[in-house]
């Protein structure tokens, strides 16, 4: 063992150390009864958006192209097989809505903000174009039409990188960023090139980058580049997107792992976007727990993380089967709380390609355009 190993697995054992999560109450239900009652509550929101799906193969209300890809996202999340069924009629009905609002790649601009639904909605395509090329059952769709529109988009994204490295909420925008339109922009991109869609490198390397300057001191990120003011949800974001880069930064990681746990997740839950905030400290600890789960006393930390958060969200979850929304988009009813809780709720099991650090292996031939 080499001395700068030694010196980066006692790194992690102290700050490790530092901070701990509440150990959950004893109770007489089993882990297997534990997964059981999740996975119900789960089929039962994945019902919910199944039965309340729009003619046109919509959800939401403003936004409805981020909320759809949400919710598309949470169907392939769900399964390996997620072409068959009913759900599956209504997942293709929601992959075509997307298509149709974009022109040349270039999605349509809805409410504030453009960034977030051109992220989110090539991302689901993305995705669905990668378990297109794994799933034994192959959508009645035209998958290659849906890599071409990925590449359309994931070049629009690239063009409007600002100076920074960054994005911001509109097109065109050259001297403005943030950090949530760069999380989206940014995990957009490693999911294209998890699926041999070709990408900018450069690009990608300079959103990370970017992401990276924006934490402080205390591990926290920054709204934007320059703010000096550590965000909650913001942060979360920051640590799972940092967590996919193909060289592990352990310095930033570990402070934003041991911000995240010093600002708890009660406090999360009380933010603008706390279903946001929720699902990217669930995957950016899952990522967390790839790098280092051979140290158990790691392991079990963020596998506690995941399970606090998972308790947290399911206890929002309504009689009906839906989530609330939560925060600050009261306008979008319930399918964005239940595409976003759904979602969340597969993180650690899903097989979507972003919840991994290693990109998945490809089968032979079908990674070709």
């Amino acid at each position: 063992m080499s001395r700068q190993t030694r010196f980066l697995m006692t790194l992690c054992r102290f700050l490790l150390g530092s901070q701990a999560i509440a150990e959950e109450p004893a109770g007489n239900n089993t882990p297997d009864d534990g997964a059981k009652a999740l996975a119900a509550d789960r089929e039962q929101g994945l019902d919910w958006l199944t039965k309340n799906q729009a003619e046109d193969g919509s959800w939401g209300k403003t936004y409805t192209i981020a909320v759809t890809s949400f919710a598309c996202l949470s169907y392939l999340g769900h399964s390996d097989e997620p072409y068959t069924g009913e759900r599956g009629r209504e997942l293709l009905k929601g992959l075509r809505f997307l298509m149709v609002n974009q022109r040349d790649g270039q999605f349509t601009k809805q409410g504030h903000t453009w960034i977030h639904g051109q992220g989110f909605a090539t991302l689901a395509l993305s995705e669905a174009y990668g378990r297109s090329l794994f799933a034994k059952t192959k959508p009645d769709i035209d998958t290659q039409q849906i890599r071409d529109i990925v590449g359309q988009a994931v070049q629009v994204i690239t063009n409007n990188q600002s100076t920074s490295g960054g994005w911001w909420y509109t097109p065109g925008s050259p001297g403005n960023h943030e950090g949530s339109t760069t999380v989206c922009a940014v995990q957009t991109l490693v999911s294209a090139n998890n699926y041999d869609i070709e990408i900018d490198k450069s690009v990608l390397a300079r959103g990370f980058e970017y992401l990276k300057q924006c934490q402080n001191q205390d591990g926290g990120f920054d709204y934007k580049l320059g703010d000096a003011r550590s965000m909650k949800e913001g942060t979360a974001g920051g640590v799972a997107t940092l967590g996919l880069m193909k060289k592990f930064d352990y310095s930033v990681m570990m402070k934003g792992y041991n911000f995240l746990l010093k600002i708890t997740l009660a406090e999360i839950g009380r933010q603008r976007f706390p279903y946001y905030g929720h699902f990217y400290g669930c995957m950016g600890m899952h990522l967390l727990r790839q790098e280092f789960g051979r140290d158990k006393e790691y392991r079990e930390k963020t596998s506690q993380y995941i399970a606090e958060v998972r308790k947290d969200v399911l206890s929002w979850r309504q009689v009906d089967g839906a989530w609330p929304t939560k925060g600050s988009v009261s306008g979008e009813g319930k399918a964005y709380g239940t595409a976003f809780a759904t979602l969340l709720l597969s993180v650690p099991e899903g097989p979507l390609s972003i919840y991994n650090r290693r990109p998945p292996k490809l089968p032979q031939g079908d990674n070709e355009s």
